[in-house]
């Protein structure tokens, strides 16, 4: 999805924009073959190598429907007609979070559920329409296509004198057993979790980024369900989040297309759920919250049942750099990759995008043209450097829980980190009051910054209360050494 965001970005400033696959061939759902691997009787369950993750449950935050309806307008009305639920998040969805369901009322901020598959063909659709965009398939990128020149003013402010400086002037690619080398202006890493460009700029004479993980041994299992035609629930959508440290496993029940339910399971460090039908339903029956049993027990299965367990929180620090290739920038899974349960890939994605659009727009303003011959590129350590700003809410939102359940794997935790995990307990603490409840809803949607938590209506009481229990830790600790 970073990809197919990014190039229809391009496609508004370039001549050309070439979108490199490296799965041997797309379908639609239309073309695909109702018979696929593992007895999937569903062509949108069904997952591809280069997009292992896209049978589980996939959200665009509302942050991300936003850019939706700025960049495809009319996408969204034709998801709905092919069958996509609307949502309206805090009306329709049953979600526990710490101790507390959230309060249910007209939050005003609509948007729709859809199969990541449904989405991305969507996408990818409209791409295609567009005439200077073409698709590849069956390219697999093995390395940087480069050029040398004398080092730049910057290089040698850093104190480099003579040191080389160098343009990415394309890829190289294995297709159909033949490497073959397309030229470009600008290329856009999109390759995703493994992407194998700190190599690539390490082969190049440059520095590896810096690399943060927080692993918090998350696993996931998904199947897809046939709604029952006689099915009643106060819901459209279940939410099951877990609660650091006694509650380990979690659940989502989403609906898409073709009134199907997508159940997919949660467990944290190791506690993860089976993928044989008779594990996978007792952990469902085992979870803190009775809807999940209740509505896969009354449903009909579609299909079999998936698991994944790639879902450490990853970032390259590639905006840390102090020098960086001409005509190359990274975006998407390549440079940050959440953990998956926090719905944020795609919207990030999408973020990320719009971003791009702007360092081009800028590149276009000031060279006064659009981007052609390399002369009008941007600054790729300018884009990371923009891009980092606005990785850094959705990072400290993913890791702020994965950091506790993670414990030592994560590595010390900053005195800001251990602040900000003590102050969501608290909001969470009173996620039962509608104003706590929709100023935490924009904040993980990416709508509000995470200042709008801090809110004094929201703050004073909390930091009240996290001021009185420091002063009694204080004092057991006094007196437990007074004993002693």
């Amino acid at each position: 999805m970073a990809g197919l965001f990014a190039a229809n970005v391009l496609a508004d400033h370039c001549e050309r924009v070439t979108v490199l696959e490296r799965d041997d061939e797309w379908r639609s759902p239309s073309q695909a073959s109702a018979q696929a691997v593992d007895n999937e009787r569903l062509p949108q369950a069904a997952s591809r190598p280069g997009v292992p993750q896209s049978r589980h449950v996939h959200v665009l935050l509302l942050r991300g429907v936003q850019s939706l309806r700025k960049r495809f307008p009319g996408l969204e009305e034709e998801l709905l007609a092919l069958g996509a639920p609307s949502l309206n998040w805090l009306n329709d969805t049953a979600a526990l979070a710490g101790d507390s369901w959230l309060p249910r009322f007209d939050s005003n901020l609509p948007g729709f559920s859809v199969s990541r598959t449904l989405l991305e063909n969507k996408v990818r659709e409209r791409l295609q329409r567009r005439g200077n965009i073409e698709f590849r398939t069956g390219h697999r990128v093995v390395n940087l296509s480069t050029a040398r020149e004398q080092g730049s003013v910057h290089d040698l402010r850093e104190g480099e004198a003579g040191s080389v400086d160098v343009r990415v002037t394309g890829v190289v690619c294995v297709a159909k057993n033949a490497t073959v080398t397309l030229e470009a202006d600008l290329v856009v890493d999109a390759s995703g979790r493994s992407s194998r460009l700190p190599g690539w700029l390490e082969e190049l004479g440059y520095a590896a980024p810096q690399e943060s993980t927080v692993n918090a041994d998350v696993g996931y299992a998904t199947r897809w369900y046939k709604i029952p035609e006689d099915w009643r629930a106060d819901w459209k959508m279940v939410l099951l989040a877990t609660r650091f440290p006694d509650v380990s496993g979690g659940a989502v029940v989403q609906p898409v297309e073709g009134n199907c339910w997508v159940v997919t399971l949660v467990g944290y460090t190791g506690n993860h759920p089976p993928t044989d039908e008779a594990g996978f339903e007792a952990f469902a029956r085992s979870l803190i919250g009775p809807q999940v049993w209740e509505a896969i027990s009354a449903a009909e299965p579609l299909t079999g049942i998936g698991g994944y367990r790639r879902t450490e929180n990853h970032w390259r620090h590639y905006e840390r750099l102090k020098r960086w290739p001409q005509g190359l920038i990274a975006l998407g899974d390549s440079v940050c990759a959440f953990n998956p349960v926090y719905a944020q890939g795609m919207t990030v994605s999408a973020l990320s995008a719009d971003i791009l659009d702007s360092v081009l727009t800028r590149s276009e303003s000031d060279g006064k043209g659009k981007l052609k011959g390399g002369s009008l590129v941007p600054s790729g350590l300018a884009f990371q450097k923009k891009l980092a700003k606005m990785l850094q809410t959705p990072w400290q939102l993913a890791t702020s829980d994965d950091f506790r359940w993670a414990g030592r794997k994560a590595g010390d935790s900053t005195l800001v980190d251990r602040f900000m995990h003590r102050y969501i307990e608290h909001v969470l603490d009173r996620i039962h009051r509608p104003d706590v409840c929709l100023a935490f809803f924009n904040v993980a949607h990416l709508i509000s910054h995470p200042a709008a938590l801090f809110h004094p209506r929201i703050a004073l009481p909390i930091l009240w209360e996290m001021t009185k229990t420091s002063f009694k830790q204080a004092d057991a600790r006094t007196t437990e050494r007074q004993i002693r």
